[in-house]
């Protein structure tokens, strides 16, 4: 072997170190990061609202031509508001079932939302029981 193949040899070496301590130092920082985010939950102030109106919006939240939009309108909850009051009301079953049918459906977002769909609600939606 010639000095320059021993000398190539030592680069590679140090370039191939340096490399692994760089990766091992950004996973690292990634670990952390991630760590951090997972400690801090995400969390969503509720207003306080009386049995009446949580009803209302539970109910409205099940309403597919219902958007997030009017409930936060009217009650003051966004989108992550309604679906933590939803998890925290419903069983773990009914939300799971709640959410897969809110997550496709593209009335309950004012943008995704055609213009032809006007009502908020259902014309037989306010009958009398």
């Amino acid at each position: 072997m010639t000095d320059s193949q021993a000398s190539l040899a030592v680069m590679q070496a140090d370039m191939q170190a340096a490399l692994q301590s760089r990766q091992d130092e950004s996973t690292d920082l990634a670990a952390e990061a991630f760590g951090a985010l997972k400690s801090e939950s995400i969390s969503v102030p509720l207003p306080k609202l009386d049995a009446a109106s949580l009803s209302r919006v539970v109910e409205m939240a099940w309403e597919d031509r219902t958007p997030f939009a009017a409930i936060q309108h009217s009650y003051g909850l966004s989108e992550a508001g309604v679906i933590k009051l939803m998890r925290e009301q419903l069983k773990p079953s009914s939300f799971r079932l709640w959410r897969q049918r809110v997550s496709g459906r593209a009335t309950k977002h004012l943008a995704k939302r055609s213009f032809t769909v006007g009502r908020a609600h259902c014309q037989t939606q306010y009958k009398s029981r």
